[in-house]
């Protein structure tokens, strides 16, 4: 018998992700005795439910799926997402603190165009479907959120701890535009072999047929032995890589690796992001405990009774037994409405009982089911859309809506948290600060208080100048009286829209080249704004308009009650400015003590 080879063959790239996506789909990893857990097998059922779909058999109609998940989850997009105007950049120097009025200005121009709020969105909706967010650096631009269905493999016990492998569907023009970045001769092969077809991962690698072609490819990205990228390298050495690889077959039917890219890389951890939420009973699993997967059980007995109805319902008969020789043969349906028939006496004609047994019994247990997912999902009544019971107060009922998203306010502070300590600092700022250093001219919405800051510092500004000038000219000081005629003039022209750097609500503003190099740059979240506080504080604004209104006087002359007023009309959606006869302070001229003539 010939001696067998029995020498160690260190895997190379194609077969290391080979056989790592085949581990990804059945390795489980054990949680407690009773309990073990495949992330691949969690992210295809919670995208299952999320869709309203069934997770084993197939979905062709025959079942009833009775779907309470989904107005659930839609409650929690609404509640826990957030908008590009909560998130609030600033200067951290004090000493050039005044650029931070340019930062938060450019910010959203920035926001708009990287389409930040889609991002945001993408971020929410991944973290309550699946519990876990991998945000990825894609250079220049604002990053992405991976699409967790393309993942080829990962540590199913920390998502970013191992290696971290994606699959990517290029079409010929995506691929082509890497040529002169990536190796051209094996892009050239690629393209040669692809197919007017598309790999679907989550779906067990099933091939779509499509109108045009994909090149199925992988990218690889962690730490692996420095000879993957160089042959003379040290093979105990590992070192960060990234790799990016596809398959073809060959016309001897053998599968063959093309290497599209390899090359160093940053660590993992500086390129990709992670967010879980529900950290501490998901510990041991890369994915938290979703607002999906608490719904799995409701939503399963939920099908259950919906599915014992429709059985019942399909058992229901109506059938008619007799002992007539002159009815036996009739069809009742061939029978005109209103029809006497006429039997033999001694004959018996009965219907039998075609009752539905305990069908009021699975309804009851529908809606306990669906009650239980509300409390699971956190979704109150009136967060669904639905009409109170009648006679609830209007103030009873906002409480328990604010008193039932408690889960979501949470969650959501999570989020935000996720957004101003991790990706912003690593991910954000420093793209949308080199934008701003290239030199921008700009306009952007400003609010009331805004304009009423600049126009404080401009009329300072010019009175002061106007004060030099006369000192120059004339040698005359002017009197305070003038100055602050020349300062209220001033503030006249640009609050009132009158000047062409301020009009209509919008400044115009201009970043010169290198304004902000090497100048710290920080972000914080206000998710908790006023827009957040309208509800909660309707009665003590309201109360406040009808003050407004019957005492106008008093409002301007008491200025902090005429910021107050403010306020409420831009967080209805108001100009404030529209509103400034009435919420501008007035001068109030002393009155002249009264002289008493007396007569001799």
């Amino acid at each position: 018998m010939a001696n067998e080879d029995t020498t160690y063959k260190a895997p190379d790239v194609f077969s290391y992700i080979t056989t790592e996506e085949a581990n990804w789909r059945t390795a489980r990893v054990p949680l407690t005795n009773s309990k073990s857990w495949n992330m691949y097998e969690h992210i295809q059922r919670c995208t299952n439910v999320a869709n309203g779909w069934f997770n084993r058999g197939a979905n062709d109609g025959k079942r009833r799926y009775d779907d309470i998940v989904t107005p659930i989850i839609d409650v929690a997009f609404r509640t826990e997402g957030f908008d590009v105007k909560d998130i609030i950049p600033y200067v951290d120097d004090a000493q050039y603190f005044y650029l931070s009025f340019l930062v938060k200005k450019y910010h959203p121009q920035w926001a708009r165009k990287n389409q930040l709020d889609t991002f945001i969105d993408d971020v929410v909706e991944t973290s309550i479907i699946y519990d876990l967010v991998i945000v990825k650096n894609v250079n220049n631009s604002r990053p992405e959120v991976i699409d967790l269905s393309t993942i080829a493999f990962c540590d199913q016990t920390d998502a970013l701890a191992g290696a971290l492998c994606l699959k990517h569907n290029y079409t010929v023009g995506e691929l082509l535009a890497y040529k002169g970045k990536w190796n051209d001769k094996e892009i050239d092969v690629a393209i040669a072999e692809s197919k007017e077809e598309k790999k679907i991962g989550i779906a067990n690698n099933q091939v779509v047929k499509t109108p045009g072609k994909y090149i199925e490819a992988y990218e690889l990205r962690g730490n692996f032995p420095e000879t993957w990228i160089d042959p003379e390298g040290d093979s105990s050495k590992y070192v960060p890589q990234m790799h990016v690889v596809c398959y073809y077959t060959n016309t001897t039917g053998d599968k063959q690796g093309l290497t599209l890219y390899s090359g160093l890389d940053k660590p993992l951890t500086d390129n990709f992001k992670a967010l879980k939420i529900d950290r501490v009973r998901s510990k041991g699993r890369a994915c938290g405990r979703s607002i999906v997967e608490r719904l799995f059980e409701p939503q399963v007995w939920n099908n259950y009774s919906a599915q014992k109805i429709k059985d019942l319902l399909d058992s229901a008969i109506n059938v008619i037994v007799t002992d007539s020789d002159e009815l036996g043969n009739q069809k009742l349906s061939d029978l005109k409405q209103n029809t006497i028939l006429k039997q033999e006496k001694g004959a018996n004609t009965q219907r039998l009982d075609g009752t539905l047994q305990n069908f009021n019994a699975f309804q009851t247990d529908q809606v306990n089911q669906e009650n239980r997912a509300r409390t699971l999902g956190s979704a109150s009544e009136a967060s669904l859309g639905r009409n109170p019971v009648s006679g609830t107060p209007f103030a009873l009922q906002n409480l328990i809506v604010q008193e039932g998203q408690g889960i979501h306010d949470y969650r959501q502070g999570k989020i935000a948290t996720f957004f101003a300590d991790v990706l912003y600092p690593d991910l954000i700022l420093q793209y949308l600060v080199d934008e701003m250093n290239q030199g921008k001219k700009f306009s952007e919405e400003v609010s009331m208080d805004e304009i009423a800051e600049i126009a404080e510092n401009v009329a300072t500004k010019d009175a002061n100048q106007s004060i030099i000038d006369a000192v120059l000219n004339s040698g005359r000081v002017p009197t305070q009286e003038e100055i602050d005629a020349i300062k209220q003039v001033k503030k006249d022209v640009i609050t009132q829209g009158k000047t062409p750097m301020y009009s209509k609500g919008r400044g115009f503003f201009e970043l010169l080249k290198d304004e902000l190099k090497d100048i710290p740059v920080k972000v914080f979240v206000n998710i908790k704004g006023k827009q957040k506080r309208m509800v909660e504080e309707a009665d003590k604004l309201t109360n406040i308009i009808t003050f407004a209104i019957a005492n106008a006087q008093a409002i301007q002359a008491n200025p902090s009650i005429g910021k107050t007023i403010n306020e409420l009309l831009e967080d209805s959606g108001l100009s404030a400015i529209d509103f400034t006869h009435i919420t501008k302070p007035s001068i109030i001229e002393p009155t002249q003590p009264q002289v008493t003539t007396q007569v001799a």
